[in-house]
């Protein structure tokens, strides 16, 4: 049965993306950039129109749109969608739809950039689809507008159909996901009163995060003393050098760019300064508690040894935790992932289960107390201008999410 036409939810996706929704890492504020609250309020609209009274859109663009349950003692499920795009491409989109794509390279409007098969082979997956891309100037924006467009068209459905029985339904829009999951550390979790929530902040239709790894930043700062170079002979102390001793016992292999898989890193990915002083920032990652734990003592360590060697206390560090790993929260609640599962099943959808090298706003809201599962919106090559979305994966997303409702009012005593 399809519930969710292609031609519709293709346009409503389409609508979104004319929202330039860019996050600015350096803003203080939430939002970032005014037009996620511009996004919010179109999402807030199209709901209303439809037919949904409860809307709550707050100052800083957090956004709650509510559907009331329409049957007794079913649970309550939560959609999460992130209004931002990454800031790697700040260009307006222009997205384009390929009809019929029939196994090609696709030529960009914009630049003499090519989507090919030999560089991305899963488009051989959609011939006979339509596929949207961009000119070739700007990410798509899939992530997430492919979230939102979803999850409007299930709650649509929803609106019109009351014989589809729910509990209480709530769409959260978060502004920017991706300039530290911002919005997600900004809500009250614990108002929702919810059973279990869905992201779709994932990739190629099928894929469904069963683990992500635990994340932290450290901002280590370094005090040198200056001194002219021609009468610097034990006086000179470099804050430079003292930055890249400490990158220096650091692991050698256990950088990005020597790991995969379940594998966790050090990225020293930003140095700046001059002799007198300097700022090191180091991105930590693990999938295993206890060795991010160590990777942390490790970096507390290697800060304690180089201000011994100069006897006084010239290298500050402070470290903080950006999100979870929200294995263990699924792990609480296995039928989350037997919804998921059988919803795949039950639409045909071949199983992609991924250990994320990343992470969503479920990794902040899982360990608020609502254990939230990430779903595939369809697209690929996220955070690229050769960002691409089927349109059959995207109308899959927003059955996936009716599906998996449906499924939530079956008992699993008898599996």
């Amino acid at each position: 049965m399809i519930r969710i036409k292609t031609p519709q939810i293709t346009n409503t996706f389409l609508r979104y993306t004319k929202i330039n929704t860019t996050s600015i890492a350096s803003a203080t504020h939430l939002p970032s950039s005014d037009n996620q609250y511009k996004l919010a309020q179109l999402v807030a609209n199209d709901l209303k129109i439809a037919g949904c009274t409860d809307i709550d859109i707050q100052e800083n663009a957090i956004t709650i749109i509510s559907l009331d349950a329409n049957a007794e003692s079913l649970p309550s499920i939560v959609f999460f969608a992130h209004l931002d795009t990454a800031p790697d491409h700040r260009q307006d989109t222009h997205a384009q739809v390929i009809k019929n794509y029939q196994g090609h390279n696709i030529n960009f409007k914009e630049n003499t950039e090519i989507l090919s098969i030999v560089d991305t082979p899963e488009l051989l997956n959609y011939i006979g689809q339509d596929i949207i891309i961009t000119d070739g100037t700007s990410l798509l924006g899939a992530d997430d507008k492919a979230a939102i467009a979803a999850s409007v068209e299930a709650i649509k459905y929803m609106l019109v159909h009351p014989e589809f029985k729910h509990g209480a339904i709530k769409l959260i829009l978060l502004p920017d996901e991706e300039i530290g999951i911002r919005g997600a550390k900004a809500l009250d979790v614990e108002a929702l009163n919810a059973d279990f929530g869905i992201c779709l902040d994932c990739c190629e239709i099928g894929e469904y995060v069963i683990e992500n790894w635990y994340a932290g930043d450290a901002k280590i700062s370094f005090t040198g003393v200056t001194a002219h170079p021609m009468s610097a002979k034990d006086k000179l102390i470099n804050a430079l050098t003292m930055a890249n001793d400490f990158i220096n016992q650091l692991p050698e292999k256990e950088r990005p760019e020597h790991t995969e898989n379940r594998q966790g890193y050090f990225w020293p990915h930003k140095l700046t300064g001059d002799t007198a002083s300097a700022k090191l920032e180091i991105a930590i990652r693990d999938f295993d508690e206890k060795k991010y734990k160590e990777r942390k003592d490790l970096l507390e360590s290697i800060t304690t040894s180089i201000n011994k060697k100069y006897n006084k206390e010239r290298v500050i560090i402070e470290q903080s935790d950006t999100y979870s790993n929200v294995k263990t929260g699924l792990d609480k609640q296995p039928e989350i992932l037997r919804y998921v599962e059988h919803a795949m099943n039950n639409l045909g959808i071949i199983k992609k289960p991924l250990i994320m090298r990343g992470g969503y706003d479920g990794s902040v809201i899982t360990p608020k107390g609502l254990t939230t599962v990430n779903i595939f919106t369809g697209a690929h090559n996220f955070h690229s201008t050769k960002e691409f979305l089927p349109c059959d994966s995207l109308r899959m997303a927003s059955e996936m999410l009716l599906e998996i409702v449906s499924l939530s009012t079956v008992s699993y005593n008898h599996e």
